[in-house]
């Protein structure tokens, strides 16, 4: 699925999903194929579940985003610091 389809299926909503193919360009992250893993009414909700995937698997390319946005437009972070 793509963007535009995910926002036909689930209009004015926020959804968490997993960007399955993805590329990046110029620093934004393009993503190609979404697996959408739940929708919401509330961003915050939708991002308490974000929080609760991402502890638990990490690797997983995930994003949280409302279909009211025509694009999706995701800018990628150089991560500047030291984890511990």
């Amino acid at each position: 699925m793509n963007w535009e389809t995910l926002r036909n299926h689930f209009p004015d909503q926020w959804v968490l999903f997993e960007a399955i193919e993805a590329h990046s360009d110029n620093g934004r992250r393009i993503v190609d194929r979404i697996a959408v893993i739940n929708q919401f009414v509330e961003g915050k909700d939708a991002l308490n579940e974000y929080k609760q995937i991402h502890k638990t698997e990490p690797n997983r390319e995930l994003y949280v985003a409302h279909t009211s946005k025509n694009e999706l437009e995701i800018i990628e972070r150089k991560w500047l610091g030291v984890r511990i």
